[in-house]
């Protein structure tokens, strides 16, 4: 089994007042981690895999929490 080398993430706001994103990155989001979208925080609340990586690539869902629109 190769390592994973990039991973493809579906990102949703769990109230729902952003949009969410699908994304390509590099590492694995982890719990407790922030991401800037568009401008806001959002904080990382859940990393679930979608399903088993593809060759050295992942699939993910991350749940995440806006904590500020700060830029």
């Amino acid at each position: 089994m190769s390592m994973v080398n990039g991973y493809k993430v579906s990102y949703v706001v769990e109230d729902g007042s952003h949009n969410g994103a699908i994304i390509h990155v590099d590492h694995r989001p982890q719990i407790g981690q922030e991401l800037r979208v568009d401008g806001a925080v959002f904080l990382v609340l859940e990393v679930e895999e979608l399903i088993p990586p593809l060759d050295d690539f992942g699939f993910l869902h991350v749940t995440c929490r806006r904590v500020s629109d700060r830029r």
